[in-house]
């Protein structure tokens, strides 16, 4: 069996879609194949918040049961040009790496592409002889940095040079592949009553164009009257738009087919090019005055003048929601999942009747023992160990619910799912990382038999947040039931602080040595922090005990929101607290200190605080030959001591 990774950015874009469904389309044939789709958006992505926690499902494809990679680059260049999209992909060598659109830089490689020379220099043609047009704009996408636009500006000005045109470099505009690129960059150079300086205007994707179409609709041009416009790609846009669009077809679902031929041809032995090229083609409508206004029809006509009908166009336009009305049921039928939050229980039979729903063959989830923590700059680091705790698979008819048992272990770097892919059915699968925030828990795979998208990727997520919800939920009902069974004879109320109602002194030495006992016990490490508030003399003397006080009590939130409900916190005296966090790895240590700056802040103005509180730690990791908490908190002190030692420094 061959187990073929698809990396794209989204699934949610109708290029990714059709670029997708292109892949899957050679495959669907080939018994010896499984297909593993995963959006990953890109590494350390802060355009969307959380967004980056999408690219650690490329950790798991490093996983040895992997043995292509198909990455369809175009998907990326919003965020990342190629040069970083390549260097943050050779983590998955030596197995080969083929991409869609644009080489890259990597042992081996392989990849299709798109060849626009000829269809500009018909497009260009067309314009003088059919429509004597001379004077001729064009719109880039450059603000994306992608390689693809700077390929079809390129065989703009080959193809005006080659028909003795001059290229007006004022006439030359910058987009970013939207149509409010196009609509904002119009509206301001223009306004009614203009006349345009060009007559026609060549735009390097059908989103611009579209965006030409409705700017000069407001300012009052007529198209084609007064300007001729085309796009390129031959988008769904491009015949839902009035009037249709004149465009190039680039064969998108060809591009994603090629590629995936030459990554099983490789996998088969055979001798491949190092790149399989696709010809573009020009297809003339009503923008462009080709095609009658009044013409209903949503085909083209060809550069020889020959009408072809809808009915036998390829076209690269998916009908993404094919059946709006029972999508729309599906999503909302979909969001009763996030309604409650369940028990584990709950929720394994819920998935089951949601999968019937949504037409799932097969849906595993995987956690670690941990969640993750992560920022936007680290790196993700796959864990050693994985346990699988949910398996439905309709066709094998199975229906396990593992958790209970404490799952099935086994380790992500070497398999996807425990016993390998090949126990499974071939066909296309889907890998998503479960996540909530900063928190990763672990991942999911899913077999899906249709190419309905958007809506497995909005039900996914549904999914993922509903499991996380409920995964927490279970897990802190879990440790109330062993903390009651433990403590129902103790007088909690001698070892809780009154003014902050953490464990005082007592009690946090009691239950935190017996927090340590029993993480050492069950070989796990973590962290032991001595906290300080900073200046709390100052502010007495400043502002009174009163506001003091109200400082210690919020001080004892911001401990709380800073660290996990895991974790046992206790205030030792006045200003000082102690910390014990099982798990919590002293690299850890920096993120804990960077999220107090933010909670002080925030918990300050909402207490309606004078100043913006401040904490100094210290912090010393733990493990079986280091587990006495009084000694790990002077060890801690210790460290606390220097780090005021440079705060005062820096003063």
């Amino acid at each position: 069996m061959k187990n073929i990774a698809v990396l794209v950015y989204d699934l949610t874009v109708e290029y990714n879609i059709v670029v997708t469904d292109g892949i899957t389309d050679f495959f669907k044939d080939k018994d010896d194949v499984h297909v593993i789709i995963s959006t990953t958006s890109s590494p350390h992505n802060e355009r969307f918040q959380y967004e980056y926690q999408y690219w650690t499902a490329v950790e798991l494809l490093k996983s040895k049961n992997i043995d292509a990679a198909i990455v369809i680059t175009n998907t990326y260049f919003n965020s990342i040009n190629l040069e970083t999209l390549t260097k943050s992909l050779e983590c998955l060598l030596p197995i080969p790496v083929i991409s869609v659109s644009n080489p890259m830089a990597l042992p081996g490689n392989h990849y299709t592409t798109v060849a626009c020379d000829q269809a500009y220099d018909q497009i260009i043609e067309h314009l003088i002889k059919k429509h004597n047009k001379t004077k001729i704009a064009f719109m880039t996408a450059a603000l994306t940095l992608s390689p693809e636009s700077e390929e079809r500006e390129k065989a703009f000005r080959a193809a005006m040079k080659k028909h003795g045109l001059e290229v007006n470099e004022d006439w030359i505009y910058d987009g970013d592949f939207t149509p409010k690129s196009a609509y904002d960059c119009f509206n301001e150079r223009f306004k009614k009553g203009d006349k345009l300086p060009f007559e026609a205007i060549l735009c390097a994707n059908d989103y611009m164009a579209a965006g030409c179409v409705s700017i000069f609709d407001e300012l009052g041009f007529s198209i084609p009257e007064d300007v001729l416009i085309f796009g390129f790609d031959n988008a769904e846009v491009a015949t839902n738009c009035t009037p249709m669009l004149s465009t190039i077809s680039q064969s998108v679902a060809m591009t994603g087919y090629k590629a995936a031929e030459l990554a099983y041809d490789i996998l088969c032995g055979k001798k491949v090019p190092e790149k399989a090229v696709i010809q573009s083609f020009p297809m003339f409508r009503q923008s462009c005055g080709c095609m009658p206004k009044t013409m209903k029809d949503k085909g083209y006509f060809d550069i020889d003048g020959n009408f072809v009908g809808a009915d036998t166009v390829n076209m690269t336009g998916l009908q993404l929601f094919s059946n709006s009305i029972n999508d729309m049921a599906t999503i909302f039928h979909l969001l009763t999942m996030t309604d409650t939050v369940m028990h584990l229980h709950e929720f394994f039979n819920t998935v089951i009747n949601n999968l019937n729903v949504v037409h799932i063959g097969m849906l595993a989830m995987c956690i670690y023992d941990e969640p993750i923590v992560l920022s936007p700059q680290e790196d993700f680091e796959m864990p050693d160990k994985a346990r699988l705790i949910m398996l439905v698979d309709k066709d094998a008819k199975v229906q396990e619910n593992y958790y209970e048992k404490g799952g099935i272990e086994f380790s992500p770097k070497e398999e996807i799912l425990p016993g390998r892919l090949e126990n499974f059915m071939r066909g296309n699968y889907f890998v998503l990382p479960i996540f909530l925030q900063s928190e990763n828990y672990g991942y999911l795979i899913c077999r899906f038999p249709t190419n309905n998208y958007p809506v497995y990727t909005i039900f996914l997520k549904l999914l993922v947040n509903s499991f996380v919800h409920s995964y927490v939920f279970s897990k802190k009902e879990e440790e109330k039931a062993i903390l009651a069974e433990k403590n129902q004879n103790l007088n909690f109320e001698s070892k809780t602080d009154e003014l902050t109602k953490l464990f005082n002194r007592r009690g946090f030495y009691e239950y935190g040595q017996q927090l340590l006992d029993v993480s050492c016990a069950a070989g796990q490490t973590g962290s032991v922090f001595f906290c300080d508030l900073d200046g709390l003399k100052t502010i007495n003397d400043t502002y009174g005990h009163e506001i003091g006080d109200l400082a210690i009590k919020t001080e004892a939130k911001v401990l709380r929101a800073a660290f996990r409900d895991s974790d046992l916190i206790g205030r030792l005296s006045g200003d000082e607290f102690g910390v014990v966090t099982p798990g919590l790895p002293p690299r850890k240590i920096e993120v804990i200190r960077e999220r107090f700056k933010s909670i002080n802040e925030e918990f300050s103005k909402a207490a309606k605080l004078p100043f913006i509180l401040s904490i100094s730690i210290g912090a010393v990791e733990f493990d079986s030959e280091h587990s006495d908490l009084k000694e790990l908190l002077k060890a801690a002190d210790k460290v606390l001591y220097e780090e005021k030692k440079i705060k005062h420094a820096k003063k």
